[in-house]
């Protein structure tokens, strides 16, 4: 078709207005086909993008269509329309007439089956995700330095008065590029042993838009990392498989923002709590042990030296004064009794006491040595008369008049003694019998 040439300067609105025409007259009907995301519905009115692998087009449908089942991301449809040009924004889109679903999308079967892939591999098991530091000091940022994305992560921090430092290491969050552009930044960051967490931030965008946060390469380089990773990636409904292999998934750039914030809001609450509790308890054991210190004080005061030298110096001059009251009164008694017997002693003469006294004496002395003689002579006739009886029965008296033992023949054997018996000397043995030539008594 041969668009006539237009003169003269025309306004933004009358060249729209213009290609909006053109593409009516050669568009008046399409038939495409392709892969529905960004899906939203406002008072009976659908929008939408329709992708492929290559390119995407903006779908707008005025009247809700009649389909076996409702419209989802992801899903593949056929849709029959025209094309036009909304003048506002100068974009052209595709006024959607009728829409036939025709299952999912290739996108998505591709995103659902790696996804798959890499969860029977492990790579998004709970085990291999590590704990976020609790209060990080130094945190590493990877995303676009021109994303607004990051600005919303900064203000919030600002905000809510987080303190720490951000070391941002830039990287492409879009296109075929951004894989190994966010790896590079990755491995920058990594090499800084001061960063203690990496958050991973893009703004929210199409499912083309994150498509590559969904590449194999970069998930398996994520799941290999050595530091902990918290990933804000588009909106809340919006997954990536980044997501699914980060230690902890934030809805958007701007929650994760919220969770670093709230961690620190919530650790200085904490902070201040027990600050206020270890102060209430070191007031309470200050004061109980200022009371126990105050009450040794005044045990101690009491057995100082000064205070015992001083109590015992009081006790001393009361002892004394007991002591010297007792005196004063024992004496006084004293006195009295030896007056009494001063005065009795005068009223009765001693000297016919004492002649008395000695009279009786010296007779008990004569009698005392008279009954000593007569004992005394008693027992020495007693003495006397055993002395007689002793030397009656005394065995050398009968020894001096001789004694024999007579043995029969064998020598051994004891014979009876008579009167005719001849007294020899006799050695047998160990017997040695004496025998003397004179009369033995019958």
């Amino acid at each position: 078709m041969i668009t006539p040439f237009l003169k003269g300067v025309l306004s933004v609105q009358e060249l729209s207005a213009h290609i909006k025409q053109l593409l009516k007259e050669a568009f008046p009907f399409v038939a495409v086909y392709g892969e529905i995301s960004n899906l939203r519905t406002s008072k009976g009115i659908t929008w939408f993008t329709l992708k492929d692998a290559v390119s995407q087009i903006p779908v707008v449908a005025f009247s809700a269509p009649s389909l076996s089942q409702p419209l989802a991301n992801g899903q593949s449809v056929l849709i029959e329309g025209r094309i036009d040009v909304y003048i506002a924004s100068g974009r052209y889109q595709l006024i959607a007439k009728n829409i036939r679903t025709l299952g999912v999308g290739e996108l998505q079967q591709q995103f659902e089956i790696l996804k798959e892939k890499l969860r029977q591999e492990g790579l998004f098991s709970s085990e291999k995700k590590k704990p976020l530091p609790l209060l990080p000091k130094h945190i590493g940022v990877v995303t676009s330095p021109e994303a607004a994305a990051l600005q919303d992560f900064l203000q919030i921090l600002q905000r809510k008065q987080w303190k720490g430092s951000i070391l941002l290491s830039p990287a492409l969050v879009q296109g075929y590029q951004a894989p190994p552009s966010i790896m590079k930044a990755f491995q920058a960051l990594q090499r800084r042993p001061e960063i203690e967490l990496i958050v991973l931030i893009r703004g929210g965008g199409s499912f083309e838009d994150l498509n590559c946060f969904n590449q194999e390469k970069l998930v398996r380089f994520l799941a290999n990392r050595r530091k902990p990773l918290l990933t804000g990636i588009g909106h809340e409904t919006d997954y990536t498989l980044c997501d699914f292999v980060a230690d902890q998934r934030a809805e958007t750039p701007t929650a994760a923002a919220e969770i670093l914030a709230n961690a620190y809001q919530n650790a200085c609450k904490n902070l201040q709590i027990h600050t206020q509790r270890l102060q209430r308890t070191f007031l309470f054991h200050y004061e109980a042990d200022k009371q126990h210190l105050h009450h040794l004080q005044k045990r101690l005061s009491a057995f100082h030296p000064e205070q015992t030298l001083l109590r015992l110096r009081q006790q001393y001059e009361q002892q004394k004064k007991q002591f010297r009251a007792r005196y004063l009164s024992s004496l006084q008694t004293k006195q009295q009794y030896f007056s009494w017997l001063s005065s009795r002693l005068h009223a009765v003469s001693i000297q016919p006491l004492f002649e008395r006294q000695q009279n009786h004496f010296q007779t008990q002395i004569r009698r005392l040595h008279a009954i000593f003689q007569q004992h005394y002579h008693n027992k020495t006739q007693q003495l006397s008369q055993c002395s007689q009886r002793l030397h009656a029965l005394s065995i050398e008296r009968h020894l001096k008049r001789g004694f024999l033992i007579p043995l029969a023949n064998d020598q051994h054997t004891l014979q009876p003694f008579t009167p005719n018996t001849q007294w020899v000397w006799h050695q047998t043995g160990k017997w040695q019998i004496a025998v003397q030539s004179r009369d033995i008594p019958s």
